[in-house]
């Protein structure tokens, strides 16, 4: 499976028509890699036969996305516990393309996607992580009872949330700043602007404002070249010096900070279009889980940028050497009588390049994928037996090389306790 997900990757990175045009013998249209990884007609069998939920245990009535929830459940409590977003997050809608017949399509003509599966997505404004999505399903939830699911796991955390008009409102605002979050964006004027401020607004000239206040909900319109309207809880109605092309401006500090951090969304939006994972299929399942893959790639990127913040990887890279890493990737059938035990690599295999940093994955626990391996030199090195600094030593000062390395973390390592300590301790 790891292997099919690993092709999937690639015919992200590279698009050709048909799904027979990745396995084509012609030369001009050949690409090796996917005939070395997997037949043709094995990938289609696992790409018929995917599914995501059993269908027999199917109770009635039952959800519109049962087909899927497993999968939406696993990620979506990953993306919750594996990172801890910053304050200033955005709410917007996100599609995933689906022209097929089903009944929780969606059309929006104002969309560049006219047709697809409507995401409510909530991100880090700053990065794009994605920290929640809801589906919608046309089960008939109010939009504030929406609202408050969508941003369910950062209720009661003090965070602030940017929204545009379609899910701002007085009553929502009020209601969200009792649970501790507090909202900024764009607002109707049919969903609780005060009727003396709309008669105000009309006598507006370009560049001012006018404002009321109900305790520490602020209501705000400022005139551009049209009328633009505010409810925010974050901010006063104070205005800031803003930049433009033929000069600065006056504009109200909500509407700046608005257009800083609403962005989130379409961030990761822009990330998830360069390299999409979904295939054309008949089963809108199958588009789903793609989309929901794509989510989980881009969040891990966005984590590894955050840990490595002076990594110059790209996105396109990080999807290459994630595609890699599981094509390679072997299941050792059984484990070592002892950490002791060497296994032999064939003569023509190099030894890697040690990474900089230690791998996320030499505390896992599962010792089978740790298996000690002789160092093989490269075609540069004059040496007769190549070694290397050993990892735990070198953390004490010391200077001892070694001849073995751990297959999994490609770390130089001496046989028996520097090799047990590295993969138990967290501070070896």
């Amino acid at each position: 499976m790891k292997k099919f997900l690993a092709i999937i990757i690639l015919m992200g990175l590279t698009k050709r028509e048909s799904l027979k045009d990745y396995w084509s013998s012609d030369p001009f249209l050949e690409i090796a890699i996917f005939g070395k990884l997997m037949s043709r007609k094995r990938f289609e069998q696992i790409w018929w036969c995917l599914h995501f939920n059993n269908n027999e245990v199917q109770p009635q009535p039952t959800g519109r996305l049962f087909k899927i929830q497993p999968l939406l459940d696993i990620l979506v409590e990953k993306f919750q516990t594996v990172y801890k977003p910053e304050q200033q997050l955005s709410l917007d809608e996100s599609v995933i393309p689906w022209r097929g017949r089903l009944r929780i399509r969606t059309y929006n003509p104002g969309k560049l996607t006219k047709y697809g599966l409507l995401v409510r997505v909530v991100t880090e404004s700053t990065s794009g992580y994605i920290g929640n999505l809801e589906i919608y399903s046309a089960e008939g939830k109010k939009l504030q009872e929406t609202i408050v699911s969508v941003l369910g796991p950062y209720l009661d955390q003090n965070y602030h949330v940017y929204q545009d008009n379609y899910y701002n409102s007085v009553a929502t605002a009020e209601y969200l700043l009792s649970r501790k979050v507090r909202i900024c964006g764009t607002i109707r004027v049919n969903r609780g602007l005060p009727p003396d401020l709309k008669e105000e607004c009309k006598r507006l000239k370009r560049g001012d404002t006018a404002f009321r206040r109900k305790g520490d909900i602020l209501l705000q319109s400022w005139r551009d070249t049209r009328v633009v309207n505010m409810v925010s809880t974050i901010h006063n109605s104070s205005m800031v010096d803003v930049q433009r092309r033929h000069g600065q401006v006056k504009k109200p500090l909500c509407i700046s900070e608005y257009n800083m951090f609403m962005k989130g969304v379409d961030r990761a939006d822009q990330f998830l279009a360069y390299y999409s994972l979904p295939r054309k299929t008949v089963k809108w399942t199958k588009k789903v889980a793609l989309w929901l893959i794509n989510c989980a790639i881009f969040n891990s990127f966005t984590v590894f940028k955050k840990v490595n913040r002076n990594s110059t990887l790209k996105y396109k890279a990080f999807l290459l050497k994630l595609a890699k890493a599981w094509a390679t990737d072997v299941t050792v059938a059984a484990v070592p009588a002892s950490d002791t035990d060497v296994v032999q690599p064939g003569p023509s295999v190099r030894t890697r390049q040690r990474p900089q940093v230690d791998p996320p994955g030499r505390l896992s626990g599962d010792m089978r994928k740790h298996i000690l391996v002789k160092i093989v030199k490269s075609e540069y090195c004059k040496k007769k037996h190549p070694s290397r600094q050993c990892r735990v030593c070198a953390e004490h000062k010391k200077k001892s090389r070694t001849a073995y390395m751990c297959n999994f973390c490609v770390m130089p390592l001496h046989k028996g306790e520097r090799f047990q300590k590295y993969h138990t301790s967290k501070h070896f």
